[in-house]
């Protein structure tokens, strides 16, 4: 028996719009749309290009995100120190150069009522035009929008004294007399860069103390000597000569008020989910943030959601990431599942063990007599199960032996449970899948989720012969 090999392209690359092909060309077709540029969405960015999946990123007004509007990155792991935006750079460029594109727009309206997914998208500069993009999968890493006092005088000088960010205007207040609204992590971070620049920094803390994570930050802020901390103190309201800020107002008890001169107020006081859009198309918590499911995976299956839009606890940039890095390898086994597979997992089903057409080697000795009695090719999947790639392509591998079943054999080797067997074929790189003639000979090696998914796709017994 003899097998056809009938194309040598790639699997994963070829996935760019496989789930669009019988759609009209109405709207433009893509595997993978990423919504936001933070450092979650590039990392997703980087992980679906390497995959060959060339992922499209829309990221709206503020590339980078928030990270790379911050002075000084001190918990990045490898970085003693780096400016926010030079990090989100790197990751960008890193992106970009395995193959992500990216669109400066802002997502309109969204359809995920059934696939693909039809996202409206507008530039930024052009308010009254739209474009539809349909997406077979769809990543949400929109971040959130910095909260409001709501006082007298806030919006009036927006801009002329009140801001909300200290790496963006800190260095317009040198030497100058500056106010910091808040006491969590953020409030902290802005008032020491401002330590560094103003002449005076007070801190109003409406609580008793600061609610900051970072005991080393705090530590840091509070042996600034321009630094002065208001607490049990609530700003009520912002006041200015017309122009711009002059002070604010303090209450600081139920019938008693105070005045504090300042040049410009910074607020630091949280933020909230930017899920607007999302409204009765995803399941949102009480707050607003985008609820999960499997991990990153949303209530709609195949959207996923990650960092600060569906995280209201951390809110770090190591954890977007992170959660990047996960919904990325998440939309990948959907894209290969939706793809391959005859018949679809159900949604949430947890396939923790190989179907009755995979058989699980357990021994040398077993491997040896099924290969004897197999009388038909055999596919052998050398896999762990700490290995991203392998449980990526473990669906794919399900899929061929449905699709082969009683045609050729399907066996899989844990090769930390066989590992004589494993030597025994100088397994050297995970994942590896050996194709068996019926006499016993090794025809094929493939090593990597690339070569491995183009066997796998183009496999077809000649059952002629």
């Amino acid at each position: 028996m003899q097998y056809l090999f009938t194309s040598s392209i790639l699997f994963l690359a070829s996935l760019v719009s496989p789930l669009t092909a019988a759609i009209p060309k109405t709207a433009e077709s893509e595997s993978a749309v990423i919504l936001g540029g933070g450092i979650g969405a590039l990392t997703s960015a980087l992980y679906l290009a390497r995959a060959g999946l060339h992922p499209l990123v829309i990221e709206g007004e503020l590339p980078g995100g928030l990270l790379a509007q911050s002075h000084s990155v001190q918990n990045w792991p490898g970085e003693m120190e780096i400016e926010g935006h030079a990090l989100t750079d790197k990751v960008r460029m890193q992106a970009e150069a395995n193959g992500a594109r990216f669109l400066k727009g802002e997502v309109v309206k969204v359809d995920f009522s059934k696939g693909p997914f039809v996202l409206t998208t507008r530039p930024l500069d052009m308010k009254d035009k739209t474009r539809e993009i349909l997406a077979d999968s769809c990543i949400i890493a929109m971040g959130t929008t910095p909260n409001f006092l709501g006082v007298p005088g806030e919006q009036a000088y927006w801009g002329q004294g009140v801001t909300n960010c200290a790496i963006c205007d800190g260095a317009l207040y040198r030497d100058q007399v500056v106010g910091v609204v808040g006491g969590g992590d953020a409030a902290v971070l802005e008032a020491y860069y401002l330590s560094k620049i103003a002449k005076e920094v007070h801190v109003f803390v409406r609580k008793g103390q600061l609610r900051a994570n970072e005991s080393t930050r705090i530590q840091a802020l509070m042996e600034q000597p321009n630094v002065q901390f208001h607490y049990n103190k609530e700003v009520i309201e912002v006041k200015g000569d017309g122009t711009s800020v002059t002070g604010v107002v303090l209450k600081t008890g139920p019938d008693t008020v105070e005045d504090v001169p300042l040049d410009g107020l910074f607020l630091a006081i949280g933020s909230r989910p930017n899920t607007q859009v999302f409204q009765n198309k995803l399941e949102l918590d009480g707050k607003g943030y985008v609820s999960l499911k499997k991990d990153q995976e949303t209530s709609v299956h195949g959207v996923y959601a990650i960092g600060d839009i569906a995280d209201p606890v951390y809110k770090q940039a190591i954890s977007a990431a992170g959660s990047g890095a996960i919904a990325a390898l998440q939309s990948q086994q959907f894209l290969m599942e939706k793809s391959n597979h005859p018949v679809a997992l159900n949604q949430g089903e947890k396939k923790d063990s190989p179907s009755h057409e995979v058989l699980e080697i357990a021994s040398f000795a077993q491997f040896e007599n099924e290969l004897k009695q197999a009388n038909s090719p055999v596919v052998v999947d050398f896999y762990a199960t700490w290995c991203g790639p392998c449980r990526q392509l473990a669906p794919m591998f399900e899929a061929s032996a449905h699709r082969l079943s009683g045609k050729v054999k399907f066996f899989k080797v844990n090769v930390d449970k066989v590992p004589d067997l494993s030597r025994f074929y100088g397994i050297r790189s995970m994942p590896t899948v050996l194709l068996f003639d019926s006499s016993g000979k090794v025809l094929e090696r493939k090593v990597g989720t690339d070569q491995i998914a183009a066997l796998l796709e183009h496999l077809q017994p000649d059952t002629s012969l």
